[in-house]
């Protein structure tokens, strides 16, 4: 009763008798946007003051303080930042604007400092909340297991930090040690001391002794221990799992928290990404995520318990998911999107409620390159004024002096100088002191590229079609051949990848730069260590694999998508998609009009030789998250016998080979809990010493091919009708939040 007398009486508080025409909003700013309902129907204003005529008559004796907790009126403006899908961008680097503006000098974490200070100058009353993907994403992250960006993120001063799903990805040991407020006690696994072993006694690590050869237990968390972040996480959807009972039990993290801005308090509630479980095993062995549907309305109301007004949900879903939920459930003001990695320059407005009063914002701001800026005015629970900004990182942006300090120490030992070292990334399942291994300074320079490029695109990228044509290229070279003799060329062999839809841009000679291709690129491009694979697969399950993913990326209905992107294909493979088939998930139909391999039509009964890339910890059967692999091996590299060599006396491997394959070192029980619980190793290792790392097929290949839109221009991939335009978001939304497809497949289930 409490809770519909505060809401009915809400709605009197603003209705007036000539309807909808006549209604304002309080405390509307010249500036601000008005809300408009021209839309609501008579009937609703004749129910609306029947209620409010009760209410007359009952007056507020029925409302207890808690019923109308987060309903005050403050009139103050608080100013939300979002700072989103880092990705371990330390330094700047090249960017492509919305506007279609090339900039050299962009992003890295010093110049958002800077646009951070100025907007804390401009309004004391503000926060700083981190969405998701931070810490993974660069060389520097890759080799220190997230650690060379964790100085400049505890000077940030954090209000609240959402883990995304890339966060997840040195394994949930790493994840612990540095989210979990009060873990001081899981110790990290020997893969992760080979790479975090080269900061020992170093600044920051002085008490450090991660170099410790043997098992799982030879170190404690006093002596080998990542930098514990030192702001708080929310999750309401992220739980701690018993993998030999397959049980919950308990949630990794709070699921909000309550800030008191300026005497505004704000209610932060976290959403991680719920795609985790779909990625490497290692990822997320014993955590449990699901979508945060269920949990959202308990948390939303103890957060209102505490005292919240405005409501703001960080979520790691992607925005198709995240703009639903704000169709869903009115109580959240405002909504900071991550993960799809798109750009709204104008922020998405949900009107909800009667008169469309009551309004929910979503903003999603890039990566890096962009912090975005939110000021929002709020009264008796609504938000009454707001104004967003994508604020860009551009050249003019100066960086930050104190934050650059901090940034140079932790790049020094990737980069050209007296402090240059090695650095060696321990895979799981690898013991101690064994790994991928990189001692080139990131600035070198291994290739060149004509037109500009970048991963940003949902159907095909000129990045994505150079990295299938560099494994296809090794594949193709080393003398293997089918389970059936052949060799493999064009007609029977071909390469995909994930087609990460994320990373730093690379400007073209096309374009007036230089076109240099560094290895710090490469590993912007592929920061994980999986293995190159050969595997073979019929062309039936391929297909069918295809199929899902288009629809992962394009389903109607917005809780079912997933990532945001196609895949990468080789330059022998070609595709005919109807992103808009009226029955895209039907036996005798599907988003997939014809495939052709060197100028042949797939065939579902061939089998076909898939060269990948495979996830250290996962089953033989799957490369490139495609399962049902057979006849599957490792590409193994052959390591330099001269050069610089990382602590452990290991070299990078010779470019030019030779290379070979390698049978599975194991094939049966990679994952073992219970074989863990007995003393033994919870993954068992697969992929040989010396495997080929994606950035070994890259730089091989681009020893002998320059980047150009001949080769490698868009076309792979062809759209017949089109991609639709997204219903949200304006032009520049890559990925439509309605998706594609008929309109009866859609979720149409909103509040109003």
């Amino acid at each position: 009763m409490n809770r519909l007398i505060s809401s009915i009486g809400s709605s009197c508080l603003h209705l007036k008798s000539a309807g909808c025409a006549s209604y304002e909003a309080p405390n509307m700013t010249s500036n601000s946007t008005n809300i408009d309902c021209e839309k609501q129907v008579k009937a609703t204003q004749r129910r609306l003051f029947a209620s409010c005529m009760a209410i007359a008559v009952l007056g507020l004796s029925f409302a207890s303080p808690s019923a109308t907790a987060g309903k005050r009126s403050s009139g103050s403006t608080v100013t939300l930042m979002q700072f989103q899908d880092m990705h371990g961008h330390l330094a700047p680097h090249a960017e492509i604007f919305p506007d279609g503006r090339k900039d050299p000098n962009s992003g890295g974490i010093a110049k958002v400092t800077t646009l951070i200070k100025q907007v804390r100058a401009s309004n004391p009353n503000s926060l700083l909340l981190a969405v998701g993907d931070t810490t993974h994403g660069s060389a520097e992250t890759t080799f220190s297991v997230g650690d060379a960006i964790m100085p400049a993120l505890n000077a940030l001063a954090i209000d609240a930090f959402l883990p995304g799903n890339w966060d997840f990805g040195y394994g949930p040991r790493v994840y612990r040690q540095r989210f979990v407020a009060g873990d001081f006690s899981t110790v990290l696994a020997p893969n992760n001391r080979t790479t975090m072993a080269y900061l020992d006694g170093r600044p920051g690590h002085e008490d450090q002794h991660c170099a410790t050869p043997g098992g799982l237990n030879v170190t404690t968390y006093a002596t080998c221990h990542v930098t514990k972040a030192n702001f708080p996480t929310v999750a309401i959807n992220l739980y701690n799992y018993n993998e030999l009972t397959k049980k919950i039990t308990g949630q990794t993290h709070p699921g909000y928290i309550v800030k008191d801005v300026g005497g505004v308090k704000v209610g932060i509630i976290g959403i991680t990404s719920d795609v985790v479980p779909q990625q490497a095993d290692a990822f997320n062995t014993g955590l449990k995520f699901t979508m945060g549907y269920k949990e959202l309305p308990a948390n939303i109301e103890a957060a209102k318990r505490e005292g919240a007004q405005l409501i703001v949900v960080l979520s790691e879903l992607g925005l198709a998911k995240n703009v639903q939920l704000v169709k869903e459930f009115p109580k959240i003001n405002v909504m900071f999107s991550g993960h799809t990695h798109e750009r709204t320059p104008e922020p998405i407005i949900i009107q909800r409620g009667p008169f469309g009063k009551n309004i929910g914002i979503v903003t999603e701001a890039g990566e890096d390159s962009f912090l975005g800026r939110l000021d929002v005015t709020v009264n008796y629970g609504y938000i009454t004024s707001y104004k967003w900004k994508l604020m860009e990182a551009d050249s003019s942006v100066p960086e930050d002096v104190a934050m650059k300090a901090i940034i140079d120490q932790e790049r020094k030992t990737f980069v050209a100088g007296p402090d240059h070292t090695c650095h060696t990334f321990g895979t799981n399942a690898f013991p101690y002191g064994k790994g991928h291994v990189l001692c080139d300074p990131l600035e070198t320079v291994v290739g060149h590229t004509n037109p500009s490029i970048e991963r940003f695109n949902v159907l095909e990228e000129i990045a994505n079609n150079v990295m299938v044509d560099a494994f296809l290229n090794l594949a193709q070279s080393i003398g293997e051949t089918d389970s059936k003799g052949h060799s493999l060329t064009d007609d029977n062999s071909l390469s995909q990848t994930n087609g990460f839809r994320f990373d730093t841009v690379i400007l073209g000679s096309d374009d007036g730069f230089s076109g240099d291709i560094t290895v710090g690129d490469l590993y912007d491009y592929y920061p994980i260590g999986a293995a190159g694979a050969l595997a073979e697969f019929t062309g039936g399950r391929l297909m069918d694999h295809w199929e899902g993913v288009l629809s992962n990326v394009f389903d109607p209905n917005p809780y079912r998508q997933r990532g945001g992107w196609f895949l990468g294909f080789t330059h022998n493979m070609h595709f005919d998609v109807e992103i808009n088939n009226e029955f895209p998930r039907t036996i005798t139909s599907g988003r997939i009009d014809n495939v052709t391999i060197n100028g042949k039509n797939l065939d579902r009964s061939t089998t076909y030789t898939l060269a990948s890339c495979y996830p250290h910890g996962n089953s033989i059967d799957e490369v490139c998250r495609t399962t049902g692999a057979t006849n599957v091996r490792y590409i193994q590299g052959t390591e330099m016998t001269s050069g610089p060599a990382d602590m452990f006396g290991h070299r990078p491997l010779e470019i030019n080979g030779p290379w070979r394959t390698q049978p599975p070192a194991n094939s049966a029980d990679i994952f073992d809990p219970v074989r863990f619980a007995n003393g033994g190793p919870l993954f068992l290792k697969v992929a040989p010493d010396n495997f080929a790392h994606p950035t070994d097929a890259l730089r091989r290949y681009l020893a002998t091919h320059t980047v150009n839109t001949v080769e490698h221009g868009l076309g792979r991939v062809v759209a017949v009708t089109g991609v639709p335009a997204s219903e949200y978001g304006g032009a520049g939304i890559v990925q439509p939040t309605q998706g594609a497809g008929p309109d009866w497949l859609k979720r149409v289930f909103s509040i109003f």
